[in-house]
């Protein structure tokens, strides 16, 4: 029997002490916990990356700029909505207005019969409100583009460049040609 268990220690033994045995239970809930915190860190990390590189849409006020205005750094966004809010834009009406377009064109399109007199008024009303806010817009980007840096405008137009081809590869060049290679950050 002694020598039986002065065999199994040796075979147990790896630099010196022994190795302990884990039972299946204890494993099971080991590899269990290594998979949740690397499920947990794998979504915190997505998630962080997603953001970077579609950032989220500004909350509301926007003054329909589209890519124009999403190639503005944060803080020029909120500086041209502070803009547009001292100059008596009312983001909330709007909104409200926007949401009432939206129901007056689903009931004419839902109206039966087909009353197409009614769909071309309800387009041509938010074709106008769109209008106005698109003019908002170009006049608070004039003024913010004012009052930038020559750099800050060359950093502003490397980021509309970049939406801009980042377009181009999701949905194809206009004119069919492929794409140049990006050009390397300036330093």
């Amino acid at each position: 029997m002694r020598g039986e268990e002065g065999a199994m220690m040796e075979t147990n033994t790896q630099a010196g002490g022994p190795k302990l045995a884990m039972k299946g239970w204890v494993k099971a809930v080991f590899v269990l916990s290594v998979t949740l915190n690397l499920l947990v860190a794998g979504v915190v990390v997505g998630g962080f990356l997603g953001t970077e590189r579609h950032p989220p849409r500004p909350p509301a006020g926007d003054v329909t700029l589209g890519p124009l205005g999403d190639a503005f750094s944060r803080e020029d966004r909120d500086a041209m909505r502070r803009a547009a809010e001292r100059s008596g834009t009312d983001f909330g009406s709007m909104r409200t207005a926007f949401r009432a377009d939206m129901d007056r064109l689903i009931a004419a399109l839902s109206a039966d019969p087909w009353d197409e007199t009614a769909v071309r008024n309800e387009l041509a009303g938010m074709r106008a409100r769109t209008l106005r806010r698109m003019e908002l817009g170009e006049q608070v980007m004039l003024e913010r583009l004012e009052t930038m840096t020559a750099e800050d405008r060359k950093a502003y137009a490397a980021r509309l460049r970049d939406r801009t081809d980042r377009m181009d590869r999701r949905i194809g060049k206009p004119d069919g040609r492929p794409l140049p290679p990006p050009l390397p950050p300036e330093d």
